[in-house]
């Protein structure tokens, strides 16, 4: 799937801090609205996560998940704790049974946790992406850096395994670099409403092509695209709006077995998110329920509730802003 960067964002009095995207809407991390970030002079945003299962307490595992923003309100990095190891740990506590009858003992287990943070920076040029390294917590790196036309189009994409040569693991010195691939991206526009876009492979050779739609307003309503070796594999996503707001977002293929991934959106009274549903193959799988501060109309909480495993993930939503003095910077 081609990665566009220059996302459109639909601003209309009240904004919200995470909005749906054609471009991000089957992503796995979420997508922040930059202008708001930028407006708000956000600098930081901590996702503090706790998973609960259906029937059982909520279990508090000190996951948390950093957003990090440049002074044009851009996602310059991400970071989140990831649980490596599970240690269960056994201790002993006496009980009194009794004033006269002493105590009895219980062994009792608890879970202790080992944690690596994973991390990605990005890097930019204007509002063009331009860099994105990914660290596993440990000596992994990999980075996709990105080259675009004189419409700030994404003409190539370059994927490298590289090393840190830095010794303080909080810095970055490159070292060496192994090319992982290498693809580019030519394109025709035939109107004002759609647009050909064909994917080349290390070889300059073609290997997908897309026709992509748009609507009056310029905003992304069809993607189709085929596989130039095997032709039989076809893709496609479609999205819905109402006004200002897009309401579905839908992915089709054949490239496995053939599967139908579907997101919805609805608002509240004011325009705001407040459910997401997520379905594949017209089966349930999570809905995901905003909640929105009336103070300050910043997203508050975010709650997950996964219909196949019976489970619950509650997010609570913590804001870091700039100081006023350099609300400008």
């Amino acid at each position: 799937m081609i990665i566009v960067f220059s996302v459109v964002f639909f601003l209309n009095g009240r904004t919200q801090i995470l909005c749906p995207t054609p471009e991000t809407a089957f992503e796995i991390q979420h997508n922040f609205n930059s202008e708001l970030i930028k407006m708000k002079n956000i600098k930081r945003i901590t996702f503090e996560v706790v998973d609960k299962k259906d029937f059982e307490l909520v279990i508090d595992k000190n996951l948390v998940e950093t957003y990090e923003f440049n002074n044009n309100g851009q996602l310059s990095r991400f970071y989140y704790t990831s649980i490596i190891k599970t240690i269960e740990k056994q201790t002993t506590v006496n009980i009194p049974i009794g004033r006269r009858r002493g105590y009895r003992s219980s062994v009792q287990s608890h879970n202790e946790y080992i944690y690596d943070t994973v991390s990605t920076s990005y890097f930019y040029s204007g509002k063009n992406l331009i860099l994105k390294r990914y660290h596993d917590g440990a000596l992994f790196y990999e980075s996709r850096y990105y080259r675009y036309d004189s419409l700030n189009n994404l003409t190539k994409e370059l994927r490298f395994r590289e090393t840190n040569n830095s010794k303080d693991k909080s810095v970055f010195i490159l070292g060496g670099q192994l090319l992982l691939s290498e693809d580019s991206f030519q394109y025709k526009k035939y109107s004002s409403r759609q647009m050909k876009c064909i994917l080349l492979n290390n070889e300059n050779r073609p290997y997908k092509e897309q026709i992509i739609n748009y609507d009056s307003l310029g905003r992304k309503i069809s993607v189709f695209e085929h596989y130039t070796a095997a032709a039989w594999i076809m893709q496609e996503q479609k999205f819905e709006y109402a006004g200002n707001r897009m309401i579905m977002a839908q992915f089709k293929g054949n490239a496995n077995n053939e599967v139908e991934i579907r997101r919805t959106y609805e608002y509240d009274k004011n325009n705001e998110l407040y459910t997401e549903k997520q379905y594949k193959n017209d089966v349930l799988l999570k809905e995901l329920s905003y909640v929105t501060d009336s103070e300050n109309n910043l997203l508050n909480s975010l709650v997950i509730r996964d219909h196949i495993n019976k489970t619950m993930r509650i997010i609570k939503l913590k804001y870091d802003f700039g100081s006023v003095g350099r609300a400008g910077n």
